[in-house]
């Protein structure tokens, strides 16, 4: 069918505000329309209001043609002859969800509002309560490369939004793998955090209040956003991801009050790293090396020695250290 320019609407589950076009891309296509004319790679559906059409895929196409226009390249009354098809709402979701998944980098923010759509159809369509809705019934949903790990990690990224412990905003852009790094050491706060406020508020005689519960939310919430935000900007500033930990301890350290008696300075997320350290694995590799010291060269036994040595002095120190700060 021709169509006008004007007469096209998005993917009516397409939030453009978490579901960003990608520049290059555009620029890529109007350098091609230039070059050789428009090709109708756009799919279409006719709205319910009977006078527009509704894109499926083919967004970046349309933002390339709307800018070519603005550029006075093409004429703004300009019709184009477009494939219109019968398509549900099921189907509409699942060609968003899978354009361009795999030319380009697919972000946190595209991934999660991905998920965030299909969750709320399949709740509305299948009666299913949110809570009973799983990652496998999604991934499934979604087809592709929408696998059931990666639509898990987005589920407890927005359970994080929902519980207000991260803004959506700070993880715009990112990369699957960072903004999933980010989300785990948040995760562990609002975990130990809640755990410990609640523990703090609770007797053997009866539960918290609900203004106390509120209360505690709060302030987990607090500390949660603050440790998204300080690892938000270490990302962003070109930090590395196996620098998260400790950065989510400093800023952890950074809102206790400076003030406090000494119990209201402990972090039970530093207590549990703590326990984790364990000499086992340590020393069972040594022991391994020590049955096949014959097969060892002599400059690699002395340099283990070496390092035995100043290991056990630098263990020496750490152990005197800890105990200075428990006297």
């Amino acid at each position: 069918m021709k169509i006008s320019l004007k007469d096209l609407r998005p993917n009516p589950f397409r939030d453009t505000a978490h579901y960003p076009i990608h520049r290059e891309k555009v620029e890529a296509i109007k350098a091609s329309i230039r070059s050789t004319g428009f090709w109708d790679n756009i799919l279409l559906r006719k709205a319910e209001d009977g006078h527009h059409y509704e894109i499926a895929y083919g967004h970046h196409r349309l933002e390339a043609l709307k800018e070519l226009v603005a550029e006075k390249v093409i004429e703004p009354d300009m019709h184009f002859e477009l494939p219109v098809r019968h398509l549900d709402d099921a189907t509409m979701i699942q060609i968003m969800a899978n354009e361009n998944v795999n030319e380009f980098k697919v972000t946190a923010d595209i991934i999660d509002e991905t998920i965030r759509v299909a969750r709320e159809f399949l709740c509305r369509e299948t009666k299913t309560p949110m809570t009973e809705l799983t990652a496998s019934d999604i991934s499934q949903f979604l087809g592709g490369s929408w696998n059931e790990d990666k639509v898990a990690v987005s589920l407890q990224r927005l359970g994080l939004f929902d519980r207000g412990m991260l803004e959506r905003d700070l993880l715009k852009g990112m990369s699957h793998s960072a903004a999933r790094t980010i989300q785990r050491e948040v995760a562990k706060v609002e975990k130990a955090f809640a755990k410990d406020k609640m523990q703090q508020v609770t007797t053997e005689d009866e539960g918290p209040t609900n203004q106390e519960v509120k209360r505690v939310r709060a302030q987990v919430q607090k500390v949660a956003n603050h440790v998204a935000q300080v690892l938000s900007e270490h990302v962003r500033d070109g930090g590395g991801l196996d620098e998260v930990k400790e950065r989510s301890l400093d800023a952890q350290v950074e809102m206790l009050p400076e003030s406090g008696k000494p119990d209201e300075r402990v972090l039970s997320t530093i207590d549990a790293a703590a326990k984790t350290v364990s000499a086992k694995e340590f020393k069972r590799k040594v022991e391994m090396l020590g049955r096949y010291r014959d097969y060892m060269s002599h400059d690699a036994r002395e340099d283990l020695i070496a390092h035995l040595k100043e290991l056990a002095v630098w263990c020496k120190n750490s152990a005197a250290l800890f105990e200075t700060a428990q006297s």
